[in-house]
C-alpha cells in the first residue's frame, strides 16, 4: 500500500506542477495507468476492508474521464488498460459492492469505446466480471447468464480480442458450479455446453469448450449433490473419451483426476438405499458405476490414467455411502479395498483418513495390523495414527 501511495502522490505532484504551466511535467496515461495498476496489485493481496485499493484505482480513471468531459481530451484521455485494470481490481476485491461496480465499469468502458479509439472491448473485461458473479450466490447465475447472452449476441463477428472464448464459457460454468444452492444450475451447466458444442460443430459459434468447460460442468453436478448426479457425470466424461478419440481432441484426454471427478460425484450422491421402496438402478447405481471406474484405472486403458490416492479415498466413501453400514460383506470389502491401495503404495493422509472415518475401530487396528504396535509409539486412539507411523512400502 505505502508504495500505491506514494506513487499517487508523485502523479497529483505532477499534475499540479503541469497545471501550473511546467509543461514538460505532464503526467500521460501511461504514468496514470502505472499508478492505478499499482492499486490493482495491492487489491490482490488485500484482506483488509477499511482499506479498497480499487476504490483508489477508480478516483484515478474518474479524474482522466472528468477531463474528457470537460472537453480537455488534448491533456489525456483514458485508453483500453485504464478501464480493464480497474474492471479487474473490483474482481479481486472482497467488499459487497464489488461485482456490481464491476459491472458498471465494463458499461462506462463500451460508451467511451463508442467516442474513443483507444478504448475497445476486450473477451476478458466480459470473462473478469461474468466470473466475479459467483460471489453473488442470489443475483450471481442471472447476472452471469445474461452478460454470457449479451457477449454472444453483440460479439461472436467481432475481431478476435472482443469475441467470447471457451473462458467466457468456462467462467460462467464456473459460477453454476460455485453457486449450488440453486437447484436446476447443473442442468443449464450440461445445456450450455452442449449448446457451444454443437453450434461450434455447425460453425456457427466461436466458442470451442474445452477441458475447463467439462470439468466445470462435471464440478456443477458433482456439487448438485443429486441421485442422479454419479450417472450425469459419468456421460460428461465418456464424452470427453469420445471426443479426444474420435475428433482427435487431446485437450480432452481423460486424466486420472478427471477420472477420479466420477468416483467423487458417486461419493458424495445421496445413500438411496436409506429411503423406502428404493431399487437400485443396476449399472446406474453409484457403486456400479464407481466399480467400472475403478476397473479402469487399476487396467490398461488407452488415456494412460491410473489409480492415485484420491481414488482410493473416493472408493472408501462411495462404499460408505451406498452400502448398508450391516451387511457382512463390508467390513470385508473394505478390508480388500485397504489392501490394495497399501500394495499400490498410495496411501496418504487423505486415502489413510478417508478409511477411518469408512470403519468401525476394530477393522481399523485390523487393517494396520494390530493396535499393540502403536501403543508403544504412543497411539492409542484412531485419530493418533499419521501416515508416517506407517510402513514406507504403503
Amino acid at each position: 500500500l505505502e508504495g500505491a501511495e506514494k506513487g499517487a502522490a508523485l502523479l497529483h505532484k505532477l499534475g499540479e506542477m503541469y497545471g501550473s504551466g511546467e509543461l514538460n511535467f505532464r503526467p500521460d496515461i501511461f504514468l496514470y495507468n502505472k499508478v492505478m495498476n499499482a492499486w490493482h496489485l495491492c487489491e490482490q493481496n488485500n484482506n483488509d476492508q477499511s482499506v479498497s485499493p480499487a476504490a483508489k484505482a477508480q478516483e484515478i480513471l474518474d479524474s482522466i474521464c472528468e477531463q474528457c468531459v470537460d472537453g480537455r481530451e488534448e491533456e489525456v484521455t483514458p485508453n483500453d488498460v485504464s478501464f480493464s485494470i480497474c474492471i479487474h481490481s473490483w474482481c479481486k476485491s472482497k467488499l459487497p459492492a464489488a461485482t456490481e461496480r464491476a459491472e458498471q465499469l465494463l458499461r462506462r468502458k463500451e460508451v467511451f469505446a463508442k467516442k474513443y479509439d483507444e478504448v475497445k472491448i476486450k473477451s476478458t473485461d466480459y470473462n473478469a466480471v461474468i466470473s466475479k458473479w459467483k460471489d453473488d450466490s442470489v443475483k450471481g447465475p442471472e447476472r452471469a447468464t445474461l452478460l454470457f447472452e449479451e457477449i454472444l449476441l453483440r460479439y461472436s463477428d467481432s475481431e478476435d480480442r472482443m469475441q467470447p472464448t471457451a473462458a467466457t464459457l468456462n467462467a460462467l460454468l464456473d459460477v453454476y458450479a460455485k453457486c449450488h444452492e440453486h437447484h436446476d444450475l447443473a442442468e443449464k451447466a450440461e445445456t450450455y455446453l452442449s449448446r457451444m458444442n454443437q453450434l461450434h460443430k455447425e460453425g456457427k459459434g466461436c466458442i470451442m469448450p474445452d477441458v475447463i468447460s467439462y470439468r466445470s460442468a462435471i464440478d456443477a453436478w458433482i456439487r448438485r449433490w443429486h441421485k442422479d448426479s454419479p450417472r450425469k457425470v459419468d456421460v460428461l466424461v465418456k464424452e470427453m473419451m469420445t471426443k479426444y478419440k474420435d475428433e482427435e481432441r487431446s485437450d480432452l484426454r481423460p486424466d486420472s483426476n478427471t477420472l477420479n471427478l466420477v468416483l467423487k460425484a458417486c461419493a458424495h450422491a445421496p445413500a438411496m438405499w436409506k429411503e423406502k421402496g428404493h431399487v437400485e438402478k443396476g449399472n446406474y447405481h453409484p457403486i456400479a458405476i464407481a466399480n467400472r471406474m475403478f476397473s479402469m484405472l487399476k487396467g490398461k486403458n488407452e488415456y494412460d490414467a491410473a489409480a492415485t490416492h484420491t481414488t482410493y479415498a473416493f472408493m472408501f466413501h462411495v462404499y460408505r455411502q451406498h452400502m448398508d453400514f450391516r451387511d457382512k460383506r463390508y467390513a470385508t470389502l473394505m478390508q480388500n479395498m485397504w489392501k490394495h491401495c497399501c500394495k499400490d503404495g498410495l496411501v496418504s493422509k487423505f486415502s489413510l483418513e478417508s478409511f477411518r472415518d469408512c470403519v468401525l475401530e476394530p477393522d481399523f487396528w485390523k487393517a494396520l495390523g494390530g493396535r499393540d504396535r502403536f501403543t508403544k509409539l504412543g497411539k492409542t486412539q484412531m485419530n493418533d495414527v499419521s501416515v508416517e507411523d506407517l510402513p514406507k512400502e504403503w
